[in-house]
């Protein structure tokens, strides 16, 4: 039986009457052609039923990978906070900056912090310095505020954000799977014997995770028969004696949350952690000493950007993606000292 004759690049060169270096270029997306030069490659290339060839892929991701390495080897961490070190002080940051950089640096790029609001710069003259040195990859850094407006020239740019902005969904976004970790709070609360079990979060961070943890803590509380308590949202203001009302009318035995106000309420409320409550935290990282809860990859959340950022820049994409995509990055259990002893089994298991 005689094999189908591929279609290659030339062929598509031939109808389209452009170079086959054209051609290619087109077929990624390079910036410098038209988009109706694009477009119409596209529309060719389909029509005569051409694929890559899978060899001939890998030899030029290859040589992609060598280019970029060489004319774009720095990639741009950016961070919009109204302090320059607010973000940087906290530890999940450390770490995913650590993940980060050791990621860039086994692909070859250097990874440099920059705080948009240097010496007053617009977002305008930003897009234009990293231009002039060359960079077009960004990660940008979690924002201060989610619903924050930040608007670089984004064409210019490959760009990955760690978690999820409210205006800017459509860059590839590394995220918590703050579901999953939800789920496994409760079923470390389950395992040990807890019935009444509250959830207490600050609003801004409600909206941060999208609302995620309150819809896996209800869908929990609904799975295991267990008793309601309802969630206490804190704002800002007054949050110890918010939280010391609802522990009073309330009476939960464990409290799911990311707030050392938690621990602090109790004690002024005369509960002992973990003999009268029991505490999880939704991220130890960035909470008390010796909490138990959920420990959220922050370093592989970084390292997880840059490799996302490293294939976008060997696509040559730039901007944002016509559908939202992101990846969630589930976190594992963290022993401590705010709940009662786990069961032998549960122990073995987590071993």
């Amino acid at each position: 039986m005689t094999p189908p004759i591929r279609i290659t690049l030339k062929d598509v060169a031939a109808r389209a009457k452009l170079s086959v270096a054209a051609v290619s270029m087109a077929l990624r997306d390079d910036a410098s052609l038209p988009a109706v030069t694009i477009s119409r490659v596209k529309k060719i290339a389909t029509t005569l039923g051409y694929t890559p060839d899978p060899a001939m892929s890998a030899l030029a991701a290859h040589r992609m990978r060598l280019r970029v390495r060489r004319d774009f080897s720095v990639v741009a961490l950016i961070s919009n906070w109204s302090r320059r070190d607010e973000w940087l002080r906290r530890e999940s940051a450390k770490q995913l900056i650590a993940g980060a950089m050791e990621r860039a640096r086994t692909l070859g790029y250097t990874l440099q912090h920059f705080w948009a609001r240097e010496g007053r710069l617009t977002p305008k003259r930003l897009s234009e310095v990293l231009v002039a040195r060359g960079i077009r990859g960004v990660i940008l850094a979690p924002f201060e505020l989610p619903t924050d407006l930040f608007e670089l020239a984004w064409k210019d740019f490959a760009v990955v954000t760690i978690e999820r902005p409210v205006h800017y969904t459509h860059f590839h976004h590394i995220v918590p799977n703050y579901f999953a970790d939800m789920v496994l709070a409760w079923e470390q609360l389950r395992a040990r014997g807890y019935r009444r079990v509250g959830l207490v979060i600050d609003g801004a961070l409600a909206e941060r995770v999208a609302h995620q943890w309150e819809a896996a803590h209800a869908f929990e509380q609904s799975r295991a028969k267990a008793e309601r308590v309802p969630t206490l949202i804190v704002d800002p203001t007054g949050r110890i004696s918010a939280i010391r009302a609802w522990l009073r009318d309330h009476r939960p035995d464990a409290v799911v949350s990311r707030s050392e106000e938690v621990l602090d309420a109790a004690a002024a409320q005369g509960l002992r952690v973990p003999r009268d409550l029991g505490y999880i935290s939704l991220n130890v990282i960035d909470d008390a000493a010796g909490v138990s809860g959920i420990l959220q990859h922050r370093d592989v959340m970084g390292a997880t950007a840059v490799d996302i950022l490293n294939s976008l820049l060997h696509r040559n994409h730039r901007g944002p993606n016509e559908t939202s995509q992101g990846t969630e990055i589930d976190g594992s259990w963290r022993e401590g000292r705010t709940l009662k002893q786990a069961p032998s089994t549960l122990v073995r298991a987590a071993t």
